[in-house]
């Protein structure tokens, strides 16, 4: 699809994109995507590298990729349920290139995504109660460290800073089942309902979880 995108000059700057980014065809888009650099257009007056957001999908029929992308200033729209557009229940919503590239990460390491946010609720609302942050705390996903930690980043705790913590891979596994079990209940069933996985959905209340003991 063909747009015009507006610069910080007044510049308007030509930009295509497809509406369906199959990565089978196009491995390249999924490494551009985690890397942050996917949808970049170079303002041909000033110079100025810009970020537009339109939506689109994010298909592999080999590996089960089914994820509709939404800007985020379609953030609230979507939260209020007055959203335009119709989501399948079996595939996943992100909104922001941030949870787009999360999810993507997710699947390379052969994560539940569910797990990942429950991981999440327990981080977060810890953080929350704990430190008692100005600014909401968001985490994503990043990467597993050598010995199979899991690696988040963490946004809010400090101005235009982020913070890594690492999730040892014995908790992903208390969460799993914690996951599994329920996932219908709250508060778990409030960001765990599909298509929209994400504890950006609701406020976190603190809950204590222990890894099982060591035998």
């Amino acid at each position: 699809m063909k747009v015009k995108v507006p610069c910080t000059c007044y510049a308007p700057v030509d930009f295509e994109y497809d509406e369906v980014v199959d990565l089978s065809q196009d491995p390249e888009a999924a490494n551009q995507i985690m890397a942050g650099s996917f949808m970049e257009v170079k303002c041909p007056k000033c110079g100025k590298v810009l970020h537009p957001e339109f939506p689109f999908a994010v298909k592999h029929e080999g590996k089960k990729i089914d994820i509709q992308f939404l800007p985020e200033r379609m953030r609230d729209d979507f939260l209020r349920g007055t959203s335009k557009y119709c989501f399948k229940k079996d595939g996943r919503i992100v909104i922001g290139f941030p949870e787009l590239a999360e999810k993507l990460k997710i699947i390379n390491e052969g994560f539940d995504d569910r797990v990942i946010e429950v991981i999440k609720y327990y981080m977060v609302s810890k953080i929350e109660a704990d430190q008692k942050p100005e600014n909401e705390i968001r985490a994503f996903f990043e990467c597993t460290d050598k010995e199979g930690n899991l690696v988040y980043q963490v946004l809010g705790l400090k101005e235009n800073e982020a913070a890594k913590l690492t999730i040892p891979k014995s908790f992903y596994e208390v969460c799993k089942v914690k996951t599994l079990a329920y996932k219908n209940s709250e508060p778990f069933c409030l960001f765990l309902s599909p298509p929209y996985i994400s504890l950006l959905r609701i406020s976190r209340v603190y809950e204590e979880i222990t890894e099982p003991e060591k035998k």
